[in-house]
């Protein structure tokens, strides 16, 4: 039997849901109206039916790229071990477009942000080809991680973790 109390909640929730403009999706995710990586890109230098890549408005490299799922995921936090295929892809998409453009090894780093260091809530992996412009920007995207950074190589070791028995 439902309570008053229940329903009551519920409305509250939808209300405020409503209010700041978010929708369901499949998965539980919710997606903002106004995110502006599921709204029309410029920038655009690649796109398949799963993933767009596009030139970061604020540049912090040489080459500076952010690769996204079109699927809307907030942040790292909500990926689950079955999204591992996801960040390979993405890995593999964004590897591409630097090397075609010259940046590989020691010239390329790949990452996300850790929450909360998120600027966009939308999940996007950072394609960086080096050197960094400017020069502080490599303190944003260290080759190790930090708390606000982690590279792809640890993301994907922590998911494949999480799904060792």
């Amino acid at each position: 039997m439902v309570s008053s109390r229940s329903i009551l909640f519920a409305a509250i929730g939808i209300i405020i849901a409503y209010t700041f403009g978010y929708r369901m999706l499949i998965r539980g995710q919710y997606k903002p109206k106004n995110c502006v990586f599921c709204n029309a890109l410029d920038r655009i230098v690649y796109e398949d039916d799963e993933f767009i890549a596009f030139h970061d408005i604020k540049p912090d490299a040489a080459l500076h790229l952010l690769v996204i799922p079109r699927v809307h995921f907030g942040t790292i936090k909500e990926l689950k071990p079955e999204d591992l295929p996801m960040i390979g892809r993405m890995q593999d998409i964004g590897k591409r477009l630097l090397e075609e453009q010259g940046f590989s090894g020691d010239n390329a780093r790949f990452g996300f942000h850790r929450p909360p260091f998120n600027s966009i809530h939308h999940l996007h992996m950072h394609c960086l080809g080096l050197p960094f412009k400017p020069k502080r920007a490599e303190k944003m995207f260290p080759k190790n991680g930090s708390r606000w950074f982690m590279t792809t190589a640890q993301l994907v070791e922590k998911m494949s973790a999480e799904t060792a028995p």
